[in-house]
């Protein structure tokens, strides 16, 4: 009999090992099952003693120690590998086991006594430029370019290289754009993949002769081919990228510390690169690629519209007005009088405009519709909200309607079974986009029970009805998680779409990433909600999304905005990148945000007082550190209250070996992420 030490291979808060016994001689590095709690977990042998030689401890252990299951491989795991798992595992304050489990798919864990084992770089060369990492910033159509370029040498060279992408929708654009003339030599992993599928790529891969390209997301961060000398990190500061579980990894950084401890190069590339990665850069901690560009260009003609200047310009019909005053954003109570349509000549029109509903369309995007039917073209409309508006507010207290059970203010959404949201008879309803609560919006505020209930915001759906109510006769398509629910159903949408000349696709950001590389021509109707999150990557969320669809639009941009003033719209409809990193980081370095501090979020998740006193107790055991404590954005969830403890770090004094070993002792409801994502 012998008693194995494992590391388990759980997201779960456990100890860093685990101790089992066996009658089998189990290999140091094999991937076994072994029983925890109630479930079975996958863990890796780090340790193997015969019992008989530890039967005091044995004997004395205030715990039982059980079998083990099923093994599955022998040592499956790469050298290399575990020392940068245990690196990342520092750097996160979370288990090794748990930065394992984040990186390698299940499917290959299941399967590892069948499939091909993953490979460390066999010829480590180590001349000038390997193991470095490189910064590349360009439009897509450059960046491809390059990697297209790159695939042919390292092709001429026998080597093969890996890209990695957030999405799966960003791996199948990579693989259209780089697929022609080596079919038969590209792979793509990702988890949507059926099982028995990634165990046919995955022995593709592994069997192939010739040298490969692999486009995979990141958990598939190691592969079975011993001649990768480069690693790709593609749509470096796009979304998806951070793991969504403990230990919330940021893949990017996981990807390039794996690469780097392998003796791989690794590039870093995007449209616009993340600040963090620009400030590594300027102090030449990294090295600059090729193409680099600080201005991005494009042929599109773009122009910025100032919605302000629109208010009460644009009624086609008159406002409804309807007791129900939930039904549309143009309710107005009860007074028997019918409102004529604005008309331009009126001398006295500041008092009519006042009084007239908002509208989301300005006439220059009207004109662009009208247009773009006239040329035969293709016209994609982005908004970040769902539904008719993100949010609805009482205009006698000034409360956000929310929701019931978690506090999240609500969307108001357009009930299909009752007409059109302008019609008397729509019966709209309340939608909860965090826990899913959804009710009627025949309602009162429950503050102070005033029926003046006004919706603030613009959603896909308002765009969809005005623009079919001004445009009847022109095919428009939507594509949001609500409308289009699953990849088969987008894909449906988006060729739909593309088979039309003339038509219009209104979409959020999950139409954004299924577009195609270049579209005639781009309206953002409204982004402006995102100005009023109280988080510092807001900024760069903006300009990121306005370089990437200025970078998309063949023909037109157009833009409109009720804060026109912001410096972020002129940085990128002129494509001048460098004086928005220059600002971004001044801000950030006023505030003591990244890349100048590191920052560790504490969250709790429970009934107030509760949690109250256990952040204090917290407090109290990480001194002398302070800790800023303030409740999240969303307070409370499911009727429990959430509230979050920061503190800021200099670079240089992270990773504190100390400060981890208390993060890692904090018991299972609290919640640590290191480099998170947002603040909120």
């Amino acid at each position: 009999m012998n008693l194995i030490t494992v590391i388990p291979l759980t997201r779960s808060k456990v100890a860093e090992t685990l101790s089992y016994f066996t009658s089998s001689d189990v290999p140091i590095g094999a991937i076994i099952e072994v029983p925890l709690r109630s479930k079975a977990i996958h863990a890796i042998v780090m340790e193997t003693q015969p019992a008989q030689e530890l039967k005091a401890d044995i004997k004395n252990a205030p715990f039982e120690i059980r079998r083990i299951g099923t093994i599955r491989a022998s040592a499956f795991f790469p050298a290399s590998f575990m020392v940068a798992c245990n690196k990342l595992g520092t750097y996160y304050a979370a288990n090794a086991g748990s930065v394992i489990d984040s990186l390698v798919a299940d499917t290959l864990l299941v399967n590892a006594n069948k499939i091909a084992p993953p490979l460390p770089l066999v010829s480590k060369e180590f001349r000038a430029g390997f193991g470095e990492t490189y910064a590349i910033q360009g439009d897509d159509e450059d960046r491809m370019s390059a990697w297209r370029s790159l695939v042919r040498q390292e092709f001429a060279r026998k080597k093969s290289l890996a890209i990695y992408v957030p999405t799966i929708e960003d791996a199948m654009r990579a693989r259209g754009s780089l697929t022609k003339g080596i079919e038969d030599y590209i792979f793509v992993l990702h988890g949507n993949l059926a099982k028995k599928e990634i165990v046919m790529v995955w022995q593709a891969i592994a069997r192939s002769e010739h040298p490969i390209v692999v486009i995979s997301t990141g958990s598939f961060s190691i592969l079975p081919r011993s001649d990768i000398e480069t690693v790709i990190i593609e749509r470096e500061n796009g979304r998806g990228w951070r793991s969504l579980k403990a230990p919330y990894l940021d893949m990017r950084h996981a990807l390039e510390t794996i690469a780097r401890g392998n003796g791989q190069n690794v590039y870093r590339s995007d449209c616009l690169l993340s600040t963090e990665t620009l400030k590594r850069l300027d102090e030449h901690e990294i090295s600059q690629g090729s193409p680099f560009k600080w201005r991005s260009i494009s042929t599109a003609e773009c122009s910025l519209i100032d919605m302000v200047a629109h208010k009460g310009s644009m009624i086609t019909e008159p406002p409804i007005q309807n007791p129900d005053i939930a039904n549309t954003e143009n309710a107005l109570p009860e007074t028997g009088q019918e409102e004529k349509p604005y008309d331009n000549t009126d001398s006295d029109d500041s008092e009519r405009k006042s009084k007239s509903p908002f509208r989301a369309i300005s006439r220059e995007l009207e004109a662009l519709i009208q247009k773009n039917r006239e040329d035969s073209t293709h016209l994609f409309i982005f908004a970040v909200r769902q539904g008719l508006a993100p949010t609805t507010t009482c205009d006698d207290c000034g409360a956000v309607v929310s929701c019931n059970n978690c506090s999240s203010p609500v969307v108001l959404h357009a009930s299909k079974e009752t007409g059109p949201p302008t019609s008397k008879t729509s019966r709209n309803y309340f939608m909860c986009h965090l826990c899913g609560e959804r009710r009627s919006a025949t309602e009162t505020c429950k503050n102070c029970d005033s029926w003046r209930l006004t919706p603030l915001g613009i959603g896909i759906d308002r765009i969809y009805e005005e623009i079919k109510e001004r445009f009847p006769d022109i095919d428009v398509f939507k594509m949001d998680t609500v409308t289009t629910k699953n990849a088969k159903q987008a894909e449906l949408v988006m060729s739909r779409f593309l088979e039309k000349p003339g038509s219009i696709l209104i979409g959020t950001e999950f139409a954004v990433t299924r577009l195609p590389e270049k579209i005639e021509n781009i309206a953002i109707a409204s982004m402006d909600t995102l100005f009023a999150l109280p988080d510092f990557r807001i900024p760069e969320k903006v300009i990121y999304l306005l370089v990437r669809l200025r970078s998309m639009a063949a023909r037109s941009l157009l833009v409109q905005t009720r804060r026109a003033n912001e410096s972020i719209f002129d940085f990128a409809l002129k494509g001048n990148l460098s004086d928005f990193y220059r600002t971004t980081l001044e801000d950030r370095k006023r505030f003591d945000y990244p890349p100048f501090k590191v920052l560790v979020k504490i969250s709790i998740t429970g009934k107030k007082d509760d949690i109250a006193v256990m952040m204090a107790d917290i407090q109290t055991m990480l001194g002398p550190r302070e800790i800023d404590i303030f409740p999240a954005f969303t307070a409370t969830v499911r009727n429990n209250h959430i509230i979050h403890g920061l503190l800021k770090i200099p670079p240089k004094e992270w990773p504190d070996l100390e400060l981890i070993s208390k993060l890692k002792a904090l018991p299972p409801a609290v919640a640590v992420r290191v480099d998170p994502e947002s603040l909120l």
